[in-house]
């Protein structure tokens, strides 16, 4: 379309102010002043078109009014629009079709320009000829069409955003196309062809190799694709070819079964791309097939073996509870069928794995599973649940007693040692037992039964079995709940210390303290050691406990120091639990507790028990010796009430013995509890190691305990375990006048 003015006549070079757009002439290219710079952030449209007026609407149109705004640039006729698409990188070109057509045909056929979409602003045609219009320019390669007559801003803008995005897609099918075809080429996949106006379809020799077909078996149509497709793939095949053709998805993949020619059906993906017309139509496809049934039997086989365990051979618990249902089920049917469930829960077996390291815990773990194997009757199933859980099915058993009987063989089996990785383990095992007489509706319920009745068994001293009750479920509850708010006692700091003097029991005069964890909870108060105590060590919340004890102990025992440096020399006592000794970090933990308060390590007392140290005697012998290495002491608690063997109490380097207050209790009118306490100071003075007696409550049993030996003494007598503030008050000024 030719201007109206003169002012752009050759030799002449005017500035044409419109709005706030200002224009600048060249010879032939016109181009916005400032800015031929792309602008950050902007999509470029280039306007090919001879009129000034016409790209001044473009400006103000894309530019000025369009959200978000477009930068256009003009090119005036055919060389400086080639200039323009091979100089700068546009996202769209709006290109005016009037009667000379050469710019339009060139940026259409012209293969060596940048690929760019195309609006083609149409000058001639009329609205009654708007359909035709558009069909024939779309075929030549617009992405979109508008007439002239009919521009407006939002039809421009819509109009450039349509063909921005026809662009795109393009672009992104093609670079499909692409990869598709190089990975065709590199592939040992079958390859096929399906020309879509005539149904006609070719194979690749690998395709029919694929299926076990000769050349001449297949004849070129469609239905020799479909036609094998298993009845069950054969709609989501259908389905996604519809999809890619109507352009919803960039390209065909699908995985389904086809029949070969021995009658079997093997597992293929298929995937193609789609050939478009100008128009968009499609006109072919073509792709290729892959044979993955080697690929789904190795799935399937691996499927099966994570369905056992690896390292027992046993089943996991899915296959398990799936036996377990159809037990149920059968129950349901005839009443006359019977189960028994049992729950073989492994001893302290966390604190066995820190001890002997976790491959030798996993051979024990091993042995275990063939000895609950050799307990049990052929067709009856055992399953490893986890970690160290282990469920046992036994049907057509429904009396209690009968699997009582097999619990007990289970365990004296399991009593035998174990001998792995050079060692010489012993291990127990705590069992839930439950039965179909409860009339079970689901799986998980038994599992929960039998779960809380192995769990009692453990709070009732391990090494034992016990058969389900209801009320275990609502102990369990507890429990949990337990567990719950002791976690967040952890993370709340709501445990304290409280001191309870030892005395030599010769002078009264104050030897040291032990430090006794408690628990003060917001609503309930203290909370019994015995009540919590024990769902810390099962958790494994004991430990961030006992690392915090140890260093409030030893820094309580510094700030005394500070306050009274007059004070004779004072021990503190802490107790360790079996997880805490298996602990990797304790001696870490020991040894920067003691240099941070400047504590001596020989003030520190850590008290075992017997039953500590003999799990496992040869890992325990091993973490004292490094202890001692450390400086720190080493007592013995609740001596006597155990079962150490004395030549390796003669091997640890055990400090001292605490006498349990159960055999002070007896003291009283008692010459057998006499005589057993004298057997322990007896055993002290022959191991060179000093006595401590527990739980002393009258001036009786201290002066007797000291006729019999025993130089130093705890109890109510001499006082109550107490906070960190009442100590002062009540023992430290009298120490220090004393001192």
């Amino acid at each position: 379309m030719n201007d109206d003015d003169n002012s752009d006549r050759p030799g002449r070079r005017p500035t044409m102010e419109m709005g706030s757009v200002s224009l600048k002439r060249t010879t032939q290219f016109v181009q916005v002043r400032g800015l031929a710079e792309p602008r950050a952030g902007l999509q470029r449209v280039l306007y090919v078109g001879e009129s000034t007026r016409e790209y001044a609407l473009f400006v103000e149109l894309l530019e000025q009014a369009a959200d978000p705004p477009f930068q256009v640039d003009h090119a005036a006729d055919e060389v400086l629009a080639i200039q323009a698409l091979v100089t700068h990188e546009y996202d769209a070109a709006l290109v005016e079709i009037a009667g000379d057509r050469r710019v339009w045909t060139r940026m259409v056929r012209d293969r060596r320009l940048p690929p760019v979409p195309l609006v083609a602003l149409d000058t001639i045609g009329k609205p009654e000829q708007r359909t035709a219009r558009r069909s024939i320019l779309q075929h030549e390669g617009a992405d979109a069409v508008v007439l002239r007559s009919e521009v407006s801003g939002a039809l421009i803008e819509a109009a450039v955003h349509a063909a921005i995005e026809r662009g795109r897609n393009r672009r992104a099918l093609s670079e499909v196309q692409e990869r598709f075809a190089l990975a065709v080429r590199g592939s040992n996949d079958g390859v096929w062809e399906w020309l879509l106006d005539t149904g006609e379809m070719h194979f690749s020799r690998r395709w029919r190799d694929l299926l076990g077909y000769g050349i001449d078996d297949l004849s070129n149509v469609v239905d020799e694709w479909f036609g094998r497709v298993h009845p069950g793939d054969l709609a989501s095949l259908r389905a996604d070819i519809d999809a890619h053709l109507a352009g919803d998805k960039p390209f065909h993949e699908n995985e389904h079964r086809l029949r070969a020619s021995d009658g079997t059906y093997r597992w293929v993906i298929s995937r193609g791309v789609v050939q478009r017309d100008q128009a968009g139509r499609p006109l072919r496809m073509a792709g290729s097939l892959t044979d993955t049934s080697d690929y789904r039997l190795r799935e399937q086989q691996l499927v099966e073996e994570n369905r056992h365990d690896s390292l027992t051979g046993l089943p996991r618990r899915e296959p398990f509870m799936e036996r377990l249902g159809r037990a149920i089920e059968l129950r349901r049917q005839d009443l006359s069928y019977a189960f028994t469930v049992l729950m073989v829960d492994v001893d302290r077996f966390r604190w066995l794995a820190d001890s002997i390291g976790h491959q030798a815990a996993d051979g024990v773990l091993g042995i275990l599973s063939q000895r609950l194997l050799g307990c049990v009757r052929p067709g009856d199933v055992v399953a490893r649940f986890g970690g160290d859980k282990f469920a046992v099915l036994l049907e057509n058993l429904d009396d209690v007693g009968a699997g009582t009987d097999i619990a007990n063989r289970i365990r004296t089996a399991v009593h035998d040692p174990f001998e792995v990785d050079g060692q010489t383990v012993y291990v127990t095992v705590s069992i839930g037992l439950t039965t179909s007489s409860r009339n079970y509706e689901d799986p998980d319920e038994v599992i929960s039964d039998v779960g809380a009745a192995a769990s009692k068994a453990k709070e009732r001293g391990q090494d034992r079995h016990e058969v389900f009750e209801t009320k275990m479920r609502i102990d369990a509850l507890t429990h949990l709940r337990l567990e719950v708010a002791l976690r967040q006692a952890v993370e709340r700091e709501e445990f304290e210390l409280h001191y309870q003097p030892i005395v030599s029991l010769e002078t009264g005069n104050l030897t040291g303290f032990e430090a006794l964890t408690r628990w003060r909870h917001p609503r309930r108060g203290l909370v019994a050691p015995s009540e919590f105590i024990p769902v810390a060590e099962q958790t494994g919340l004991i430990l961030p406990i006992g690392r915090w004890a140890i260093h409030e102990a030893v820094r309580q025992l510094h700030r005394w120091g500070e306050a009274l440096p007059e004070l004779p020399p004072l021990s503190m006592s802490v107790n360790l639990s079996g997880r805490q000794l298996a602990d990797p970090r304790l001696l870490e933990e020991l040894e920067t507790a003691l240099r941070v308060n400047e504590v001596s390590p020989t003030s520190l007392r850590l008290e075992l028990t017997e039953s500590v140290l003999m799990d496992n005697a040869e890992a325990v012998l091993r973490i004292l010796e490094a202890m001692r290495e450390l400086g720190v002491r080493i007592w013995v608690d609740d001596f006597g009430t155990g079962y150490s063997s004395l030549s390796y109490l003669h091997r640890f380097p055990v400090d001292g013995l605490k006498i349990d207050k159960a055999f002070v209790d007896v003291l009283d009118g008692s010459e057998q509890g006499a005589a057993m306490i004298r057997t322990i100071v007896g055993l002290a003075q022959a191991l060179s190691v000093d006595v401590i007696a527990e739980g002393i409550e009258t001036r009786t049993q201290a002066d007797q305990l000291l006729r019999l030996g025993c130089m130093r003494g705890q109890g109510y007598l001499f006082g109550a375990p107490l906070r960190a503030s009442r100590i002062p008050e009540l023992f430290l000024p009298a120490l220090a006048s004393e001192a």
